[in-house]
């Protein structure tokens, strides 16, 4: 993951992943959760009991995979996430962030604009609504 090269115009914006500490602590523990599921999955572990340890809560662990597997279904390339443990966002994962913040407001507007060139109406559709369930299983003191 580390060292991908692009060849767009905006390379320069996506070769600096923003920082994990510039999201909510919501947002971050959502990403911490979601790549610690990618990596349990890939060395052949169930995720589940990992991340819903991370998140405090199975119903929403299980929303996480929902939203996981609808992304994993409908991104044009693989989903890129950092290790556990790293401090930066990839770009996906810096994509994911705005997603879920526009979908935890119900800026369904914003949400498109994010995600309409690279996601189907039906594949947005989905993953938005995923994610605006998600946001309202999050708890208040989180």
């Amino acid at each position: 993951m580390e060292g991908v090269v692009m060849g767009y115009w905006w390379h320069d914006m996506l070769d600096q992943p923003a920082e994990l500490g510039s999201a909510s602590l919501v947002e971050a523990k959502l990403v911490v959760a979601m790549r610690i599921a990618v990596f349990a999955h890939k060395s052949g572990n169930d995720p589940a009991p990992h991340v819903a340890a991370r998140l405090g809560s199975v119903a929403l662990s299980n929303q996480l995979s929902l939203v996981v597997e609808a992304m994993g279904q409908a991104w044009p390339e693989p989903f890129c996430v950092s290790r556990p443990c790293c401090g930066r966002l990839s770009p996906d994962e810096t994509m994911f962030v705005g997603m879920v913040r526009s979908a935890m407001r119900g800026n369904r507007a914003a949400f498109d604009r994010q995600t309409s060139e690279m996601l189907a109406e039906d594949a947005r559709t989905l993953i938005y609504n995923l994610m605006w369930q998600m946001g309202r299983m999050v708890p208040a003191s989180a």
